[in-house]
């Protein structure tokens, strides 16, 4: 085993994880764009799933208490067709709350325009 090999193998597992949240939020806009309350809601509790590792558990009931008022208005099939623009307005709150709290939590990678990549630019 050579010297860095362990440290490459956690970066290189660090970069997959951080690919992985990239397409599942990729899935979200995808399912948004389509207006699939369905769809939408399952990618939003993927992406949640990979954030809760590192969310407190205070952040965790805030986050299940908004997960929990969408699965009401879909779980009732009255509901869910005379709510569906109120499930969508509060699956994109969700989704922009999930996204900041990966931003908070440095787990989203940094788009081509951050700051950090100014040294490759020219």
């Amino acid at each position: 085993m050579g010297k860095f090999e362990g440290d490459e193998s956690a970066f290189n597992f660090g970069i997959e994880y951080l690919k992985d949240i990239s397409n599942s939020l990729k899935a979200c806009k995808i399912m948004a764009f389509k207006q699939d309350v369905d769809g939408w809601i399952n990618c939003l509790r993927t992406v949640y799933r990979e954030l809760s590792v590192k969310t407190k558990k205070e952040e965790d009931d805030l986050i299940e208490n908004d997960f929990k008022e969408i699965y009401e208005l879909l779980n009732n099939t009255e509901t869910k067709n005379r709510e569906k623009q109120k499930i969508l307005v509060l699956e994109d709150k969700l989704e922009i709350k999930l996204r900041k709290k990966l931003q908070e939590k440095g787990m989203a990678l940094p788009s081509k325009s951050d700051p950090r990549f100014a040294v490759l630019q020219r």
